[in-house]
């Protein structure tokens, strides 16, 4: 894997724990705002801690973390050639 590669995998990992997470936080808040409709939970809804409870959360940034590391220490393969320059 080259160092485009491993951004762009990390990048979509991101992007999928954000969505993710975005998801669980929106059908929570769902789930509570229709039970307070009916009168059936009266209190604000329990902090849930959504990172614990769905493990792709997790797994996905601790994924995006790493590739981005590795895409960081990536050597850059270059050449260097001094074409049309004197050597002075």
């Amino acid at each position: 894997m080259n160092r485009l590669t491993r951004l762009l995998a990390a990048t979509a990992c991101l992007f999928m724990s954000g969505l993710l997470y975005t998801l669980e936080r929106i059908a929570t808040f769902t789930r509570w705002n229709a039970q307070v409709a009916t009168g059936t939970f009266p209190s604000e809804p329990l902090i849930v801690d959504v990172l614990l409870q769905n493990v792709f959360i997790s797994i996905f940034g601790v994924a995006a973390i790493i590739l981005f590391f590795m895409a960081g220490n990536a050597a850059q393969h270059t050449t260097s050639t001094n074409t049309g320059t004197a050597d002075l």
